[in-house]
């Protein structure tokens, strides 16, 4: 009896250090996360996420009733919308909770990897997820992908957790997460599906043991499909809100793109990416045929040394990327979405496979597709694409300042205004300034406009006009287009610089349909319209880097 309380010591002891092991990786991942911020500018989908989040919570639920809401449903944007309180918007902060996200996803998997296959598998998890390029980059994103992210590896360990348990408690807690994702991402209901068709699985390859009878055997059968059908039940009525809006952009969106070229090398774009990540493009040949090889050995050992269930969840991910590839929705910001029914086999495989001759090769396959991924993130000058560098931070700088030299500013690219906010703070009388929208839409400072409210406004003609274009909406881009046309032949001279020139461009007019973008992604115009060049401000952005003319 005395020896009792030493060995509930040594099991507790022993259950905690694998958690301890698993989560140093995972802190030195989320401090590498917050430490890199600089390096990677905020993009235009994150700063209409958090511009989105930083309205009040009426007009994020009344946004999510409308067609409008469909691209972000309000339960990150509610949550975010929290974190923008709590803090104020403070702009270290900002990709905070999607950090936060990603890793606790990370260590959630990193649990179904150990139940599924042992404590190295685990472990492989951790690091995998710790060293992948392409979670470097997506999974510090102030995006619902994160967050997505997250949803799905607890769903799958809850999953996992009720089928080991069969407590109603796990099936009320599996529902609760199900809805959360479908209140994230309406296209959340294509796993929720393949988890079904994965349990009606097991329930087809079951067999009655030798101690119950046909009957009890049958019923026991019976009652699990008719858990299939109350789930899907309960899913569909608390998604009822949501229905109208879902069918209805159901048909508006999953149009097939028309080229089936584009379609086939769409795919294999983001599939080349979902390993390497953005940062090593794949013209690079010298880089991406090894990284492409790599990546072929590594998922045939992967297949063929894993069995059951853990290859059905690698198939569901193949089969969901397949179906958004089909849908004309695949998209490098929705690749997380399909990381961790990736990343599950793959560690399993790590802890698993024991034969040296399988386990030699992929672990070299491994390694060659993230050094080369973590050689190109490092070395910064194969990104595929240019938006993690646009310098709007530096714009937006000398955007303000010459604002405050009476100078006017048109733009069109969220993430300027975005930065641009920050760098003049408008709309607060107090000293403490707090983040509670994005200019020109939800906050107004004098001569700050986006080309529809200059117009709209009757076209002033200050001294000096910034005409600052990025990325937006085809409609938006005209209306910059026809305030560029307008002033250059109200005003006399002008200077035009151009920066972050798209590395992309030339393959996009080979391959992408009807495209009709910029070489450059950033192109700053000022117009002299009252004074001569000699008096007026430097053009913004002068100091940016990334090949300015």
């Amino acid at each position: 009896m005395p020896d009792l309380p030493k060995k509930h010591t040594l099991t507790r002891q022993r259950s905690i250090t694998p958690l301890l092991r698993d989560f140093a990786p995972l802190l030195m991942l989320a401090s590498a996360l917050f430490y890199t911020n600089r390096w990677l500018a905020l993009t235009d989908e994150e700063a209409s996420t958090l511009s989105a989040a930083a309205k009040n919570v009426t007009a994020i639920l009344g946004t999510a009733r409308t067609a409008e809401g469909n691209i972000h449903p309000a339960l990150y944007e509610l949550l975010l919308h929290l974190w923008l309180r709590i803090t104020g918007g403070l702009f270290d902060g900002l990709r905070a909770p999607a950090i936060v996200c990603f890793a606790l996803g990370l260590w959630l998997l990193s649990r179904v990897a150990r139940q599924l296959g042992g404590e190295e598998a685990g472990s492989a998890l951790v690091w995998l997820g710790t060293l992948w390029p392409f979670g470097f980059h997506a999974g510090r994103l102030a995006e619902p992908s994160t967050f997505v992210f997250l949803l799905i590896a607890a769903l799958t360990w809850q999953y996992f957790r009720y089928i080991r348990s069969r407590r109603r408690s796990d099936w009320i807690i599996f529902c609760v997460l199900a809805l959360a994702l479908l209140y994230t991402n309406d296209f959340g209901w294509a796993p929720l599906i393949l988890l079904g068709v994965d349990y009606w699985w097991r329930i087809a390859k079951a067999g009655p043991s030798k101690s119950d009878s046909t009957e009890s055997a049958g019923a026991g059968r019976e009652g699990k499909i008719g858990g299939i059908l109350v789930t899907a039940a309960v899913l569909a009525t608390g998604f009822a809100p949501r229905w109208g809006i879902f069918v209805r952009e159901l048909h508006a969106q999953l149009v097939w793109p028309g080229s089936a070229r584009f379609v086939f090398l769409n795919a294999a774009y983001n599939f080349y990416i979902l390993f390497v990540s953005q940062s090593v493009a794949p013209w690079f040949w010298r880089f991406s045929i090894p990284a492409a090889i790599g990546i072929v050995v590594l998922l045939a050992i992967v297949v063929a040394g894993i069995g059951g269930e853990v290859r059905r969840f690698l198939m569901f991910s193949v089969l969901l990327f397949v179906l958004m590839a089909a849908a004309g929705i695949l998209q490098a910001k929705w690749l997380l979405l399909l990381g961790p029914w990736f990343l599950l086999p793959i560690a399993i495989a790590l802890g698993t496979i024991e034969n040296w001759h399988w386990r030699v090769p992929m672990a070299v396959a491994l390694a060659m597709v993230a050094t080369i991924g973590w050689y190109g993130a490092l070395n910064r000058r194969y990104y595929a694409e240019a938006r993690f560098f646009e310098p709007w931070s530096t714009v937006a700088d000398d955007a303000a300042q010459a604002l405050r030299g009476g100078a006017g500013v048109i733009g069109n690219d969220e993430a300027f205004f975005f930065y641009l906010t920050y760098a003049l703070k408008p709309g607060q009388a107090n000293s403490s300034w707090r983040f509670t929208g994005a200019l020109p839409m939800q906050l107004q400072y004098p001569s700050v406009w986006d080309p529809l409210q200059w117009a709209e406004a009757g076209r002033p003609k200050p001294a000096t006009v910034l005409w600052i274009r990025g990325s937006s909406a085809p409609d938006e881009l005209k209306a910059m287009n026809d305030a560029g046309e307008w002033l250059s032949g109200q005003c006399g001279d002008r200077i035009t610089r151009y920066l972050a020139r798209d590395l992309a461009y030339t393959w996009k007019q080979r391959f992408v349909p009807h495209f009709s973008g910029p070489a450059w992604r950033i192109e700053i115009r000022q117009y002299f319209c009252g004074q001569s060049a000699s008096e007026s401000a430097p053009v913004p952005g002068s100091a940016a880097p990334n090949g300015s003319h």
